[in-house]
């Protein structure tokens, strides 16, 4: 059976205040896209500055996540927003979960550009069913 989180944890995760503002950026491709919520899940190529190499992007409120693509190779701009736990609850994550986990991210898209592959270039191979010598 899982543990839950106390009240006062989940309370202190779910009311973090995101400080300051980085432009960060990164090639990678899409493993999902979540239009009603308005979110993508990004797979880097870099690590990215706090160590991951997955996340989800909040996406703009007018952008059309229809022009996205899975699998399809991008270059991402975006904004990280950071907030720190207090020490009460990291300490407390590491001794009830191993987890350690001082902060939080947030990450809103600023810009997408798609990137020419060589897959993308590649004439396509003829299939063995393309034979018709009848």
């Amino acid at each position: 059976m899982s543990e839950s989180l106390p009240k006062w944890v989940a309370e202190e995760i779910k009311d973090v205040k995101f400080g300051k503002e980085e432009d960060w950026e990164g090639s990678g491709y899409i493993l999902d896209i979540n239009k009603e919520a308005k979110k993508i899940d990004v797979q880097f190529y870099e690590k990215l500055p706090e160590g991951r190499y997955i996340a989800t992007l909040e996406l703009p409120e007018k952008f059309d996540a229809d022009s996205l693509e899975l699998g399809k190779v991008y270059m991402f701009k975006f904004k990280a927003f950071k907030a720190t736990l207090s020490d009460k609850v990291t300490e407390f994550l590491k001794e009830k979960f191993n987890v350690v986990m001082d902060a939080i991210f947030r990450f809103e898209l600023a810009s997408v550009e798609r990137l020419e592959t060589e897959a993308d270039s590649a004439p396509a191979r003829p299939s063995e069913d393309d034979d018709d010598d009848d």
